[in-house]
């Protein structure tokens, strides 16, 4: 009985073990595919190479906003994270035994890309590319040189450079404290410092009348608290960065906020949103997280094939108004007095917003029982009334429809009219430039070429019989100056037409641009002798101060030429004595800078603006009616000129002592 029991028990065992194996077999085959298919392919991947330590919340929020969107577009994506800490080492020894460790470490992998996160990491990747990370696409983010672009070494990479709101920040704290009378602006002697320092200088200068600024930079952290703690009334912090002191303590950003906070009794504002929260009233702040995040979606598309050279650089603008109601409340300043949409944190919940759900829950239930009550109580009624309104509905539906459809069909018609005058005045104009270029300019030119014809022979034929016959001779003389007059007008009737014409071709996009790499300084001594013939019946001087090693541009030297006619040309005819000069020079960003100065009449302040525009004539008075003629389109054709190239041209000038006019090229990359 033993026996026969354990052999009934064992088969329906035995026949589940087997099905088992065979379901498992047929689940092993069709995973096979898959298996080969997710081996077949390497996983993607990623080195992000941080400037600091995790420790500085800046960098860990840049970090966990790249691995958060990787990960998300991506979960096999093999991430590899390094902090460079040169927040704390800063020595070329540290540089170098950082080059030796990654070497070790990467040399035998193939990355997909490199994200770096602010200046010293991507410093570092570009200068150690090719022996680290054989060439891959470098990203960066949180780069405060923004001249980055223009590294000779900037291939094969995207990015964005942080664009912190300083005037914002700044103006935030004004708007809060309308009284203050210092900002103490606070930095360091860092890299980041010392890039946001000479943005900040260029910023800060707008408010130099409203309140005075003082940088306290160089000093150790006892140092800065000192200057800190005796602050007067009136005064306010603006943070910019304080990671390592004079000393070379180096400080999270917590740490160093903290430190700060403690000694200061003024208010502090500061530039990142990290710092809201732990002291400062707040300001317009940037985000590291959102760098990060952008800096992993740039990483994304180049990894799936796009070319980062064909990538615009990105400059951050996400800053937002943002603001601590406990430090707000902690010097007294209102709620009103914040800029539209700022987000404000630590605002004191009141009952209902404490509540605010249960109290929704218990309205909400009480609505739904009423509104069920009133429901029954009408319901008969209701539905008769819909009928008859649903009746009256579809009859107003209809009627709108039919004026609808009727509206669209006359507004259809009113844009083929439209578009049919629009052809027909755009024929016109094209007929217009046809003559004007055709039927005016060769009766011009014929015109011009009699007169001068008829002069020649008059002076030479007729006048030399009425010499001795007083009455003759004066009749020929005012012949021969009304031949003049019209040789005069009739030159200048074709400068008009080619002005014109010149103008209606730029707008239209018509013209042709024959682009060469060229010399400025030898192109402008080429036109050295057709520029003094603007002064060779003047005694107004010509003076050329050209820099003789000026870098190549790419433009039309034609187009330039006409540029610099048309400046030196008024110069002559509104100058009557003194001197014309014209220097070539290099701006501190890298254009070219040309400059035409004069000792003439000046222009009114009040029409400097203007000047620029087409068919705007200046005259200085009633009586200068001989300089105040001319097209009034040379400076517009001027100014396209100059905008076609992406530079700019301005005036500047004092009535009665001169004008000057100057314009920008870049130059050659």
């Amino acid at each position: 009985m033993v026996n026969f029991s354990t052999t009934q028990k064992i088969q329906p065992d035995f026949k589940r073990i087997v099905a088992f194996g065979i379901l498992t077999a047929v689940l092993f085959v069709f995973s096979i595919p898959n298996s080969l298919e997710g081996h077949a392919q390497d996983p993607r991947r990623v080195l992000v190479l941080n400037s600091y330590n995790y420790s500085f919340q800046w960098t860990a929020s840049i970090t966990r906003g790249i691995e958060e969107t990787l990960l998300e577009a991506d979960p096999s994506i093999k991430i590899m994270v390094e902090f460079m800490d040169t927040k704390s080492h800063v020595t070329p020894e540290y540089y170098k035994n950082l080059e030796e460790q990654f070497h070790i470490k990467y040399s035998h992998v193939k990355f997909d890309a490199v994200i770096t996160s602010d200046d010293n990491a991507v410093n570092f990747a570009l200068k150690y590319r090719d022996d680290l990370f054989k060439g891959a696409p470098i990203i960066f983010c949180g780069v405060n040189n923004h001249n980055l672009p223009a590294n000779s070494n900037f291939t094969n990479m995207a990015g964005i450079l942080e664009a912190p709101d300083i005037a914002g920040s700044f103006n935030a704290a004004l708007r809060l404290d309308p009284n203050l009378k210092t900002i103490y602006i606070v930095t360091d002697e860092t890299t980041t410092g010392k890039s946001v320092r000479a943005d900040a200088e260029r910023i800060i200068i707008q408010f130099k009348d409203r309140v005075r600024l003082v940088w306290l930079q160089g000093l150790s952290m006892e140092e800065l608290q000192d200057k800190l703690a005796s602050l007067p009334k009136q005064s306010a912090v603006m943070l910019m960065t304080f990671t390592r002191d004079r000393l070379g303590q180096a400080f999270s950003y917590n740490e160093a906020l903290g430190h700060i906070c403690t000694a200061c009794t003024r208010p502090v504002y500061g530039l990142f949103d990290f710092y809201l929260g732990n002291g400062i009233v707040g300001g317009m702040l940037i985000s590291g997280k959102y760098q990060g995040i952008m800096a992993a979606e740039l990483a994304i598309r180049v990894m799936d094939g796009e070319n980062p050279d064909t990538i615009p650089v990105i400059l951050q603008k996400s800053n937002r108004y943002m603001f601590d109601f406990t430090e707000m409340d902690r010097f007294g300043y209102a709620l009103n007095k914040l800029p539209s949409e700022s987000i404000v944190i630590n605002i004191p919940e009141s009952v209902y917003t404490r509540y605010k759900f249960e109290i929704a829950g218990v309205t909400g239930l009480i609505l739904f029982l009423s509104i069920i009550i009133i429901t029954l109580i009408t319901n008969n009624r209701a539905r008769r009334r819909a009928e008859s309104e649903l009746e009256e509905l579809n009859r107003d539906q209809e009627t709108l429809i039919d004026q609808r459809t009727e509206e669209l069909t006359q507004r259809s018609q009113e844009l083929e009219i439209a578009n049919y005058e629009l052809k027909k005045l755009g024929e016109l104009k094209t007929a217009v430039l046809n003559t004007v270029s055709h039927d005016l300019r060769t009766p011009l030119t014929s015109v011009l070429g009699f007169c001068k014809i008829i002069d020649r022979d008059f002076k030479r034929f007729f006048l030399p019989l009425c010499r001795g016959a007083e009455e003759l001779e004066g009749m020929g003389r005012r012949i021969s100056s009304n031949l003049s007059i019209i040789e005069n007008e009739g030159e200048r009737l074709t400068r008009l037409i080619n002005d014109f014409l010149d103008l209606s071709k730029i707008e239209s996009g018509n013209i042709a641009w024959n682009n060469v790499s060229l010399d400025p300084a030898e192109l402008i001594t080429q036109c050295v002798p057709v520029l003094e013939g603007y002064f060779s019946d003047s005694g107004v001087s010509l003076k050329i101060d050209i820099k003789t090693d000026l870098p190549k541009i790419v433009a039309d030297p034609d187009r330039l030429l006409q540029v610099l006619n048309n400046l030196v040309g008024n110069a002559a005819k509104f100058t009557d004595e003194g001197k014309v000069t014209v220097t070539a020079d290099t701006t501190e960003g890298g254009w070219l800078r040309i400059e035409v100065s004069d000792t003439g009449v000046g222009i009114p302040t009040d029409e400097v603006d203007r000047i620029f525009e087409k068919f705007y004539q200046v005259c200085q008075d009633e009586s200068a009616t001989e300089i105040s003629r001319g097209s009034g389109m040379g400076l517009a054709i001027s100014k396209r000129i100059v905008e076609h190239y992406g530079g700019q041209i301005t005036a500047n000038s004092t009535p009665g002592q001169g004008s000057s006019f100057i314009f920008t090229i870049p130059f050659a990359k």
